[in-house]
């Protein structure tokens, strides 16, 4: 069984998110591809069930479980397909356990569409409150929040919920030394097993970001597309409409760009993509 990697949200090789994609996947059953993700001990591996017309079926893994939808396999798995011309044309359809998303193409770059929600500011009581979230990261209190003026909206940001197809806690912090000092705590599973995506205002239009994800198997993300995706709906509710150039995976040595347009109540992620290898699976998991 044929597999490729690839880097995405990448402005070269060797940068970016590695991912796994088995693009002929429709006879493996679940705990197969749970295993053989776990075998590929990447943030993610997607595995391709169908494809028809403009439109593909796909599964996705993390080293420790499947997830309804995640945005560099998203990215990346359209790619792959359209490069092996299994897909043509510039707009098709991915369906996953989080329903269909719209994908098109502009370039070099793939963008995907998502729709979704944003909850209201955690409470200081609430659990999953700041002084609860700002440990379990490593940081003091007075490190998370940001002046949403750097942003072009006014008032300070704070914790909340966003999720367009996973639920992820936005972590805003005061600057980006912050953000680099960012280490996350044993206790950060118990508070948000899906994962926490920090994030601070760099320069004009740019955004330095870092995800934590122990919950799924990932103690830290080199670029995530679900999580930028939740971003854009924060901002949009937050601060109104824009567009933003997110840049992560720079402390761990994969620097990564994500970009993004976002509205009030929908946001489009987008990025590039570079083949890394190709191999074959010679034997299957029991």
């Amino acid at each position: 069984m044929e597999f490729f990697q690839i880097d995405v949200f990448a402005g070269s090789a060797y940068a970016g998110n590695p991912l796994a994609v088995f693009p002929e996947a429709e006879e493996l059953a679940t705990g197969q591809m749970q295993q053989i993700a776990l075998e590929m001990n990447l943030s993610e591996t997607t595995f391709v069930t169908s494809v028809g017309d403009a439109r593909y079926s796909v599964r996705i893994f993390t080293p420790g479980q499947e997830l309804p939808f995640a945005g560099h396999p998203t990215i990346g798995t359209a790619w792959l397909l359209r490069r092996m011309k299994r897909l043509s044309g510039n707009r098709f359809i991915q369906s996953s356990a989080a329903g269909d998303t719209e994908i098109t193409v502009a370039g070099d770059e793939l963008w995907f569409e998502r729709t979704g929600r944003v909850d209201a500011d955690l409470e200081a009581s609430d659990p999953r409150g700041a002084d609860s979230i700002a440990a379990a990261i490593g940081l003091q209190i007075g490190d998370v929040g940001l002046d949403a003026r750097g942003l072009g909206g006014s008032g300070e940001l704070k914790v909340a919920a966003a999720d367009a197809g996973v639920e992820q806690l936005m972590v805003p912090v005061r600057d980006d030394s912050v953000l680099g000092r960012c280490s996350p705590r044993p206790e950060l599973v118990a508070l948000h097993p899906a994962g926490v995506y920090c994030f601070t205002a760099l320069n004009d239009g740019q955004l330095g970001a870092r995800g934590f994800f122990p919950g799924a198997g990932v103690a830290e993300d080199p670029a995530t597309g679900s999580a930028a995706a939740g971003l854009g709906l924060y901002l949009a509710d937050r601060v109104g409409a824009g567009s933003f150039e997110i840049l992560q995976g720079r402390e761990m040595g994969r620097p990564s760009r994500i970009l993004m347009r976002c509205e009030p109540g929908k946001v489009s992620i987008g990025g590039r993509c570079e083949p890394i290898f190709k191999g074959e699976l010679e034997a299957l998991p029991a």
